[in-house]
């Protein structure tokens, strides 16, 4: 398969209105799983006022996701996708700060 055709498949992918809105709507579902990344997780490991941190970031993605469902349903599958991966990465790394083995 040439580039040309390979982007012309890509392009009408994303263009189709109705694979994108079902693409927007497994986004927001994947905030029910981005509780747990969020909310659940952090909760059990840091105390209670710095869980209200991870609770403002997991309502802001939410309403970046919403907000764009309409203009640009992919980004509200790439946000939860990209803010999650972000938090995992940032609790790691504080982890490491504080040498706590888990």
């Amino acid at each position: 398969m040439s580039a040309s055709k390979s982007e012309g498949l890509v392009r009408s992918i994303i263009e189709n209105r109705s694979v994108a809105r079902a693409a927007g709507i497994v986004g927001v579902l994947g905030h029910l799983v981005a509780v747990i990344v969020y909310i659940v997780l952090p909760g059990l490991e840091v105390p209670y006022p710095a869980l209200f941190v991870f609770e403002a970031a997991w309502v802001i993605v939410l309403i970046v996701s919403i907000y764009s469902l309409r203009d640009h349903p992919w980004r509200s599958v790439i946000v939860p996708l990209l803010g999650g991966r972000r938090t995992i990465k940032k609790k790691i790394l504080g982890e490491h700060y504080l040498d706590w083995r888990g």
